[in-house]
């Protein structure tokens, strides 16, 4: 009987989160609709992952096999214990990508009671806490809890400020640009990806194939100098869409600055990304968003001319050398 008992005892308990299927991601998407636009950051990056899935379908055959970095492909998770009901109201999931160094974990819930998702990110096995991960996107009434799991499983990690902001659709559709004789607008492809990852002050161990992987699924618009030759040139500016869904990676080389490039490029995405959805139910209520660190002053002001309305403060975690 001792025996018995003791076996039974040190069988592990089941883990405080389980796989979402990707139908039960459609229903975290529509949970997230019926917020909007207060809830447009979890909806895009719901949404995001959903249109990658049908991307990696449509493209990937035998001849044509697509590669996603790990640093951004996620599986997504949710509470053992909730069912399709709960998850369609509750919208609580936890997103891990699959990068074996510094995964990044991203969540977000509708619950009040923050306790059963603090027990899930501290025991479950999904979590490699010894391959040092980064939270992000965490809103602030989360942070707290945050704070208690990092403070035992990852006390070295440090928070930075941002502000999530966004662009109503209306303003969005009656944007306008236009672009000197001297530059023209570029799609951003894969043979860019050195060049953007050059410039990056975040950029790590993989980080090139990181935007490899941003510009096969959501592509980017870069602007160039024209020179009247056929030849490949190289870049003034560029923008793109990260796996969040947002406006991200804004940069003008410093000899092209001061020539109103970073605002064209802003206007061009946006209207663009906005034309683009025009139509598609899966798309409706959502809107342009980005997400700036509070420290770069300038961005946020380029941004609110520009029209984007701030939404609500965010907390990311900074990339570590652990």
């Amino acid at each position: 009987m001792e025996e018995a008992q003791h076996h039974h005892a040190s069988q592990p308990s089941p883990d405080p989160l389980r796989v979402l299927r990707e139908d039960e991601i459609s229903l975290l998407r529509e949970c997230y609709r019926h917020g909007l636009p207060g809830t447009l950051a979890a909806f895009l990056f719901i949404d995001t992952h959903l249109r990658w899935c049908e991307k990696i379908r449509q493209y990937f055959t035998e001849e044509c096999c697509w590669s996603v970095s790990p640093i951004v492909w996620k599986r997504f998770f949710t509470l053992a214990t909730t069912d399709r009901e709960e998850l369609a109201t509750a919208g609580t999931f936890v997103a891990i990508t699959e990068a074996e160094k510094c995964p990044t974990v991203v969540f977000w819930t509708l619950h009040d009671d923050l306790s059963p998702l603090k027990h899930a990110l501290m025991e479950t096995m999904y979590i490699s806490w010894k391959n040092d991960p980064a939270i992000s996107c965490v809103a602030l009434e989360h942070y707290p809890m945050v704070q208690c799991v990092v403070q035992q499983k990852a006390p070295h990690l440090i928070f930075r400020n941002s502000t999530f902001f966004r662009l109503p659709r209306t303003i969005a559709k009656e944007m306008q640009y236009s672009v000197t004789d001297d530059y023209e607008i570029l799609p951003l492809d894969e043979s860019h990806a050195a060049e953007v990852n050059a410039t990056w002050p975040h950029r790590f161990a993989g980080s090139e194939e990181y935007y490899r992987s941003l510009f096969r699924l959501n592509g980017g618009l870069a602007l160039a100098e024209r020179d009247g030759q056929a030849r490949k040139k190289p870049l003034a500016g560029w923008i793109l869409t990260n796996e969040f869904g947002a406006l991200a990676h804004l940069y003008i080389q410093p000899s092209h600055r001061q020539r109103g490039l970073a605002s064209v490029l802003v206007k061009a995405w946006a209207t663009r990304w906005t034309a683009a959805f025009e139509g598609d139910s899966t798309a409706d209520g959502s809107e342009v968003i980005a997400y700036i660190l509070d420290a770069n002053a300038a961005s946020r002001t380029l941004f609110q001319k520009l029209g984007f309305i701030e939404m609500f403060k965010s907390r990311w975690s900074n990339p570590t050398t652990k």
